[in-house]
């Protein structure tokens, strides 16, 4: 007789067991709507998250940086994409498309404006020289030297080093040479009143 019973305790044991290890591998509808997943930001209610909020909801990976970045140049919103992208490359400096991504974002600043800003057209030229160097891929390093051809007028020649091509191809950033695309360089001068 004891044995019956000890069978049916048994079987309710197993039982038991096998709800709680279901009730723990696919969550109630009840737990799912805890406060926590489903709680939003104060200015927004459907608890939706917007895309540029990513580092705000402590996300540091450079995939994600990477992904605000691109999104930020989408929108035109090239000084929030230049933050994330340089964010993204220093968390993960090999990663060749996010450096690509750094390096488009600040060519088009850099394109965008009136008087080209000197030490903008000089990060632009490293970005663009160390995609041609390292890309992981034939097409990246192509992309930079094509990059490096439009922008300064010339790509680095075979075997010259790095530090001898950006010395011909960077410029003073006090001003005293104005940034012309295509390596048409002008000397900027100052018209002075002639001393009588």
């Amino acid at each position: 007789m004891s044995c019956p019973l000890q069978m049916l305790k048994r079987t309710l044991a197993q039982v038991a067991l096998g709800y709680l290890a279901l009730s723990m591998v696919t969550p109630s509808a009840s737990f799912a709507k805890t406060e926590y997943l489903t709680s939003a930001p104060a200015a927004q209610s459907s608890g939706q998250v917007q895309d540029d909020q990513f580092l705000e909801l402590n996300t540091p990976s450079s995939e994600g940086m990477r992904l605000e970045g691109e999104q930020a140049m989408r929108y035109g919103n090239y000084d929030r994409a230049i933050a994330v992208l340089k964010k993204s490359v220093q968390m993960s400096p090999t990663d060749m498309d996010g450096r690509i991504l750094f390096a488009e974002a600040l060519e088009k600043k850099l394109l965008k404006q009136q008087v080209k800003d000197p030490a903008l057209y000089n990060s632009v030229m490293k970005q663009w020289l160390i995609v041609s160097k390292n890309g992981n891929f034939m097409d990246q390093k192509m992309q930079g030297r094509a990059h490096l051809q439009s922008l300064a007028g010339t790509a680095p020649k075979h075997f010259e080093s790095d530090a001898k091509f950006l010395s011909r191809i960077l410029i003073p950033e006090d001003g005293s040479v104005k940034v012309a695309l295509n390596g048409n360089r002008k000397i900027a001068t100052t018209e002075q009143d002639p001393i009588k």
